[in-house]
């Protein structure tokens, strides 16, 4: 700051305080997380994310047990599903729009991406219990458990549609649009001396999208890792479609929880029970947690990123 002009040390130290309040309100709220969630932990330990058991009490702390194993399996699961199918589409419309759409198409297609990331969740949630999670039940769910009921993945019959599954698919349309845009910047970033060296040597088109995936690649870990974060801390519209049962099962057609949609749905009643209050804080920083570490690895990826074709 020594080597700035007056002018401009005095135009950093205005924005300073600022700058510093964002932090500061962030590290009040990862304080407020852990004083709120610590006396759960210091009660069950490592069981609170160990065990698959919920069972409030008003009648005193010792008859209260509560685990988290069953909504952190949801959201591990539902989030990989999501990130699963939203890449490959997301991947596939980078290209078409940057390479093949005509500039019209491309537009219109950039408006609804847009439009699709600005959406209240509300919406993706309704549409998606009303609409989706019928036909997943009778076009996709019902005809794989009839014909490879046998694989654990399949082996339970879908009796309302609300499942993992249901809960991957949907979350996976919500984070499309932001998994596209990381992958478009980086898709932007790169020289056009390297894609005019494909075409040269006479790279067909599948050839040339390859030799792309593998310029951007950090790229595309970064959006991966932040489609994941972003789907793992998604509520309202998971907690209408992912059946609300506390359920540790292989198959993805079983109703579930994730720690987001536990917490929508019983946080208003946990003040009743001991110690419920403080395990919803518990699995709030377990979240916060997941989101910090898989947000600063897609930082980091980016960054290189943006290095490497500076």
């Amino acid at each position: 700051m020594e080597l700035l002009p007056r002018v401009d040390r005095g135009f950093f130290l205005s924005l300073l305080p600022f700058a510093s309040a964002i932090f500061a309100l962030f590290a009040l709220l990862a304080y407020i997380l852990l004083s709120e969630s610590w006396p759960a932990f210091e009660r069950f330990g490592l069981s609170l994310i160990a065990e698959n058991v919920w069972r409030p009490s008003e009648r005193g702390l010792e008859l209260a047990r509560y685990g988290l194993l069953a909504p952190l399996y949801g959201t591990v699961v539902t989030s990989l599903i999501a990130a699963a199918v939203a890449l490959p589409l997301s991947t596939a419309t980078v290209f078409f729009m940057e390479e093949l759409a005509p500039k019209e198409v491309r537009e219109f297609f950039s408006s609804i991406i847009d439009l699709m990331a600005g959406l209240p969740t509300i919406i993706y949630g309704l549409w998606g219990l009303e609409v989706m999670v019928p036909l997943l039940r009778e076009g996709l769910m019902a005809p794989l458990h009839g014909a490879l009921g046998f694989l654990p993945p399949f082996s339970c019959d879908p009796l309302s549609g609300t499942s993992f599954l249901s809960a991957g698919l949907l979350l996976a349309i919500m984070i499309i649009p932001f998994m596209h845009g990381v992958i478009k910047e980086a898709y932007r970033q790169v020289p056009h001396t390297y894609r005019e060296a494909a075409l040269s040597l006479g790279a067909t088109r599948y050839e040339y999208f390859r030799i792309m995936l593998s310029l951007i690649r950090p790229a595309v870990i970064a959006a991966v890792l932040l489609g994941l974060g972003r789907a793992a801390s998604e509520t309202v519209a998971v907690a209408l479609v992912v059946g609300n049962a506390f359920n540790v099962s292989p198959c993805l057609f079983a109703p579930g929880y994730t720690i987001s949609s536990l917490i929508a749905n019983q946080f208003a009643e946990a003040s009743f029970f001991p110690l419920m209050e403080n395990v919803m804080f518990a699995g709030s920083l377990i979240l916060l947690t997941i989101g910090m570490a898989l947000s600063g690895a897609g930082v980091v990826m980016m960054r290189k990123v943006r290095e490497l074709y500076a």
